[in-house]
């Protein structure tokens, strides 16, 4: 069973029971950390966007995938590895970011003979793979100071 940081087993159920709603949260609680990380309040990003992550997550596992369900996916983890990043937490956004890699991989090997699937997960997994080379980067720029993407 996987386990999970920042939402509970009822909540999983919930979500489970209420994917659609579950998956407007995931979008509300996006939009409220975007805000947080303008504002350089990375401790709530996180929460907000761990929250959304790993909601989307369970709908994704669940095979119920959407190119929009996907993005937000992708673009979650990819808001939660940065704010991971700017908070001393390198090792936590690599291993995010490791982890949905390897995730997308699966669905482009799920996906063999559906060209346009398998081309949007291509194009998600070399977000993932950019991102994941931008905190690096910065990191080995500045190892001693937190990452800064304004």
């Amino acid at each position: 069973m996987i386990e999970y940081q920042f939402i509970c087993i009822k909540h999983r159920a919930w979500v489970d029971e209420n994917p659609q709603l579950a998956f407007d949260n995931v979008m509300q609680l996006s939009k409220q950390a975007e805000q947080k990380l303008q504002i350089n309040e990375y401790e709530e990003a996180i929460i907000l966007l761990g929250t959304a992550f790993e909601t989307a997550e369970i709908i994704f596992d669940n095979r119920l995938e959407s190119p929009q369900l996907t993005t937000s996916l992708t673009s979650s983890a990819i808001m939660l590895a940065h704010a991971y990043s700017m908070t001393g937490k390198a090792d936590a956004a690599n291993k995010l970011l490791v982890k949905l890699k390897n995730k997308m991989q699966c669905a482009i090997n799920c996906a063999v003979g559906y060209a346009t699937k398998v081309a949007f997960f291509k194009h998600c997994s070399q977000a993932i793979t950019e991102a994941n080379r931008d905190i690096k980067n910065a990191l080995h720029d500045a190892p001693n100071k937190q990452v800064n993407y304004h």
